[in-house]
């Protein structure tokens, strides 16, 4: 652990008041004079200035030409490109709303979500819309097509580059499109007022699982995005290098808010050069590491996973990187030395920090930090994400109790859409007036903050009245060199009675025939270091785990696999 740094880039940034996320762009980057690159896309670098130029050009097309109003919502429906970013900011600037949605949704999820948030129109990449157009055109929605080649090749966007012809004669009369580039063209050097100090505007619809556990469609602000990078502005010690110098790489997906907030907006806020993945590959993913000096590591554990296990990871390339954040999961203590240990080999001081948050709270609300870090928790709560712990009566439990993480302060979302409208669903006000979100997760805090994250209170497993976590159960396993990854889940015995079922994926070099062999060590390992209720009766072998869209081990099937 390092020493408290004076100041953090939350110190010398300006704070985002009521600021909405395109004038806290501008705002955080005004004072560099000079241009600098702020996107990568597929080995292309972008300067600044021609992304606000481009992001003026599309919020003029939009509040001039299809003459969007404030609180119109249009749908993003792809994944990492530049298109997307400069949309997304333009509909920022002129207060419209930017609904973003996985692209791999199947087409009556897409018509289904368009309709719930009465989207005008969808952006989506050319390899795509040959899926969709026949829908999109019984939609009556303006439809913006792109293709990845606009931003990939260096002027690129001067050649009007369309969808190839195969794909028009697949879509010839089907469905009416607007081309990207030619929006570009029609639109270059045009301008529009944007809408100002609008921070408590709701900005963005996300798609989550909701406290509930059922899909929602969530709505946060501006300020609650903001909020969010401040949040990760505090983790970050300023240095002297030349904007644009230092990169981040973005390869989680932006429909997800951890993906949108802690990797683009972050990087390009702290005028840094951010590098565009379309989606998580480890082979490109280590190339771009090799060839940008890279100073963070946003990640799920799945990633990080498959980033250790890669032959090329190690190499000096791995110097310049200083953090490495860390959520979406559980991780493991074996895993979390294994990295860190890693990192040392190769000449990084980065170690991973696990950090803790939800969609609902935008995402970032919780991380351990280079100087104040404690090992086996998600860190401390920000100034702008207050964590409490409650009992079933909403009342704060003392220290090193567990109850369930309740969240509020400017990163809490405007609430769920409803078909109404109305802002509040989803939210808890408590007697003084102050809004919260209740997470459904259950945790410890300890007299310094620190949060110890216990379980999903759909994921505990209640047997004999006993409460199982299955995160004991799984950081134990995950030390046993055979087992690659495992899961925990709420099974049933012959009589109905519930039980602990273990899922596991052997590790490389595991020998299946050693199996029987392999089941018996892990039974003993849990009975020798957990209570009798935690002891698997069953464990189950899969060659890969289920995952969710944010590559997630997917629990819920695996819960319901065998039931």
């Amino acid at each position: 652990m390092i020493a408290k740094p004076q100041f953090t880039m939350k110190d010398i940034l300006p704070h985002y008041a009521d600021l909405n996320c395109y004038e806290y762009f501008l705002a955080c980057t005004e004072h560099i004079k000079e241009d600098y690159p702020l996107l990568q896309f597929m080995g292309t670098d972008h300067m600044r200035s021609e992304i606000l130029a481009d992001i003026d050009s599309l919020a003029y097309y939009f509040k001039e030409e299809l003459k969007f109003n404030i609180g119109d919502v249009f749908t993003l429906f792809t994944p990492n490109t530049i298109e997307e970013v400069v949309i997304l900011f333009a509909l920022n600037k002129i207060g419209c709303i930017t609904s973003l949605l996985h692209p791999m949704f199947p087409t009556d999820a897409m018509r289904s979500a368009m309709k719930f948030t009465k989207s005008k129109g969808i952006l989506l990449p050319d390899f795509l819309f040959v899926k969709h157009a026949k829908t999109l055109s019984e939609m009556n929605v303006h439809v913006i097509v792109s293709t990845p080649a606009q931003y990939a090749v260096e002027n690129s966007k001067k050649l009007s580059i369309k969808p190839n012809a195969e794909q028009i004669a697949a879509t010839d009369g089907v469905c009416e499109f607007t081309f990207y580039g030619d929006i570009l063209a029609a639109c270059q050097g045009k301008t529009t007022q944007g809408v100002s100090r609008s921070g408590d505007l709701v900005g963005f619809y996300m798609n989550g699982g909701g406290t509930t556990g059922q899909s929602k469609t969530i709505m946060l602000s501006s300020t609650n995005i903001n909020a969010a990078i401040n949040n990760k502005f505090s983790l970050m010690i300023p240095t002297d290098d030349a904007p644009g110098s230092k990169s981040n790489i973005a390869a989680l997906p932006f429909f997800h808010c951890f993906g949108l907030c802690c990797t683009m907006m972050c990087a390009i806020f702290a005028g840094n050069k951010c590098i565009l993945m379309m989606s998580f590959n480890a082979d490109d993913y280590i190339d771009i590491l090799k060839k940008n000096p890279c100073y963070d590591l946003v990640g799920v554990p799945n990633m990080y996973r498959k980033l250790l296990d890669h032959p090329n990871f190690p190499g000096k390339h791995l110097q310049h990187i200083k953090y490495a954040y860390i959520g979406g999961d559980n991780v493991p203590f074996e895993f979390m030395n294994r990295f860190n240990t890693f990192m040392q080999d190769n000449g990084s001081t980065a170690i991973l920090m696990p950090g803790y948050g939800l969609t609902e709270c935008s995402a970032c609300d919780c991380s351990n930090i280079l100087w104040n870090t404690k090992p086996g928790t998600v860190g401390t709560d920000f100034e702008t994400s207050r964590i409490v712990i409650l009992d079933e009566d909403k009342k704060e439990v003392p220290f090193d109790t567990v109850g369930e993480v309740a969240i509020t302060g400017d990163c809490v979302m405007k609430g769920y859409l409803t078909e109404d409208g109305k802002f509040g669903e989803g939210i808890y006000t408590d007697e003084n007036g102050t809004k919260w979100v209740l997470t459904g997760d259950l945790a410890k805090m300890d007299k310094d903050r620190f949060l110890t994250f216990i379980a999903r209170k759909k994921r505990l497993i209640i047997i004999s009245g006993y409460n199982v976590f299955p995160a004991d159960i799984e950081n134990l396993i995950e030390t046993l060199p055979f087992v690659h990854e495992n899961c925990a889940v709420q099974g049933y015995d012959e009589k109905g009675r519930p039980i602990v079922r273990l899922y596991i994926t052997l590790a490389e070099g595991a020998d299946i025939a050693k199996l029987e062999e392999y089941k018996k060590i892990i039974i003993e390992s849990c009975e020798e270091h957990l209570n009798r209720f935690s002891v698997p009766r069953e464990i189950c072998v899969l060659d890969a785990m289920p995952r969710t869209r944010m590559d997630k081990i997917d629990f819920v099937s695996l819960t319901q696999k065998l039931n």
